[in-house]
């Protein structure tokens, strides 16, 4: 896949599947979301919304959410619209193709700035190619969206020197990158809702 003429979703997906047999088990299963109930009673209101948070801020949030509500809604910033709207469209996935599709084009556009040509040039071809297959299926992130994931660990490791030989190589640092989030950070619901209850229009697909 050295040439933009020869990339197409389906050799990409490919390489992600051939990963998979010896890569993190977390990714071959649906993203898991704990949900945090919020007492919030106010007539006619919910309160509702995503995050990614890191297992520390999590236990912590989850913590003052049961000793001091107040200071609970008070304290909980809005977290990055660009990094929640790619939570949702995970929970939102059928298979691991679709969810491949957005780990990939997340990570992709992430470091599509990056100061390293080689990464950034396999950036923009699966960009192109991730977002061809998920604009089938999804309402896809807003152009002002600019950070999709919480944080791209290989992004500034991978100094303007480094060479990058093959787009495989990118979509290998993809899937590392999802794996480590996975561990580093939890995937949350705030909800006022009872539990595992949806908001009607809470999906992001076509």
């Amino acid at each position: 896949m050295e040439n933009s003429s020869e990339v197409s979703w389906e050799k990409v997906y490919e390489c992600w599947k051939v990963q998979a047999a010896g890569g993190p088990a977390v990714l071959n299963a649906p993203v898991s979301l704990a949900e945090l109930h919020v007492p919030f009673e106010e007539e006619n209101s919910i309160f509702y919304g995503y995050d990614w948070l890191s297992r520390e801020e999590y236990f912590r949030r989850k913590e003052t959410m049961q000793k001091d509500m107040p200071a609970f809604l008070h304290d909980t910033k809005a977290t990055n619209q660009g990094t929640v709207y790619t939570l949702q469209m995970l929970l939102d996935t059928k298979d691991d193709e679709e969810r491949a599709a957005v780990w990939i084009y997340a990570f992709a556009k992430d470091v599509s700035c990056s100061q390293n040509r080689s990464l950034r040039r396999y950036a923009y071809q699966l960009c192109d190619v991730s977002m061809e297959f998920l604009l089938e299926r999804f309402f896809v992130w807003q152009r002002s969206m600019q950070k999709l994931l919480p944080t791209a660990f290989f992004c500034e490791n991978a100094g303007p020197k480094t060479r990058f030989h093959s787009i495989e190589a990118v979509v290998e640092l993809a899937r590392l990158n999802a794996a480590l989030l996975l561990c580093e950070y939890v995937p949350i619901l705030y909800s006022s809702l009872p539990f595992s209850m949806r908001r009607a229009d809470d999906s992001v697909r076509l």
